[in-house]
């Protein structure tokens, strides 16, 4: 039961939500739960994301610090060098997910100074594991596949929980860390 309650503590906070005075919810009164399960999709994107984050940085791994990227080169313009279909197709909804993966990271990293190191470290050891150079969308597809069962064998997540892995494997894409970057005038 306290799990559900901070669950929802978390949803309130992280989405802003007031309470206001309709369906006499106002502060200081008695608050009927049952509204809070209404929630919809972005606020469970947020909770798996922030879940995932947290059991991959169970995944430890040695750190080396690397030079920051600074190509100048839009997302998009990666997405199209490396001709990745998915990230293509549904780069709205990656883009939307992208500010919720970054302020999850900003938020363990409060507590974990290293964590976002070591999330881009585990993912590209994938990347370098798995990839194929004739087809960058399997590689793509591997990666995901192999973090997912990473998460399915070492942690308690739902499988709707682990369905949002995508998106941070697009986060440390847009870092840069994964992918070949474009090559300037082409």
């Amino acid at each position: 039961m306290e799990a559900i309650i901070t669950q929802l503590v978390e949803m309130l906070m992280l989405n802003k939500q007031t309470i206001n005075g309709s369906n006499n919810n106002t502060a200081g009164r008695d608050v009927n739960v049952n509204n809070f399960y209404n929630f919809n999709y972005p606020i469970k994107h947020e909770i798996s994301i922030g879940s995932i984050l947290k059991n991959i940085s169970e995944f430890t791994i040695n750190l080396q610090f690397e030079k920051p990227d600074t190509g100048e080169y839009t997302i998009e313009e990666k997405i199209n060098y490396n001709k990745l279909t998915q990230f293509k197709e549904f780069f709205d909804d990656y883009m939307e997910n992208y500010n919720i993966v970054k302020e999850k990271i900003r938020i363990i990293s409060a507590e974990d100074i290293n964590f976002e190191q070591r999330l881009v470290k585990y993912v590209k050891n994938k990347y370098i594991k798995l990839y194929d150079k004739n087809n960058p969308n399997l590689t793509l597809n591997n990666i995901l596949e192999e973090i997912e069962n990473d998460l399915k064998q070492n942690t308690d997540l739902s499988i709707d929980d682990i369905s949002c892995t995508h998106y941070i494997v697009f986060y440390v894409f847009a870092l840069c860390k994964i992918f070949e970057k474009p090559i300037k005038g082409l």
